[in-house]
């Protein structure tokens, strides 16, 4: 039985919350950069992205997602947290190169706490 795949957007303290949940492949997630692109449009810089409801990420979803975090960080000067990695999330985000564009969190509470912190 496959499981299947979620992308979630909701606004959190003014912060929008990218969740994924089940298997995670860029069919499911193509909408991303669209998506960001609209939040950042309308004034958004700060984004959470949630992988604690993420069982796996296929090699395309890994290019779709760090497609979506340069995007904020390079287009718009905008800053990314992810949250939720479990140790073999951690190192794949390490060593695509995720991580340090993108800075990680335990949780999402976290994540908003280190956003906040963050001058615009």
């Amino acid at each position: 039985m496959e499981i299947s795949q979620m992308m979630q957007i909701s606004v959190k303290n003014e912060i929008p919350v990218v969740a994924f949940s089940g298997n995670c492949k860029v069919e499911g997630i193509d909408q991303l950069c669209q998506k960001l692109h609209e939040f950042a449009v309308a004034g958004h810089k700060k984004f959470v992205f949630d992988f604690s409801c993420c069982k796996l990420i296929n090699s395309p979803a890994m290019g779709e997602i760090l497609e979506a975090i340069l995007l904020i960080d390079r287009d718009f000067e905008g800053h990314v947290v992810v949250c939720g990695l479990d140790s073999l999330k951690e190192t794949l985000f390490s060593i695509s190169g995720i991580i340090p564009i993108a800075q990680p969190a335990p949780d999402v509470i976290a994540a908003l706490g280190m956003l906040a912190d963050l001058e615009e």
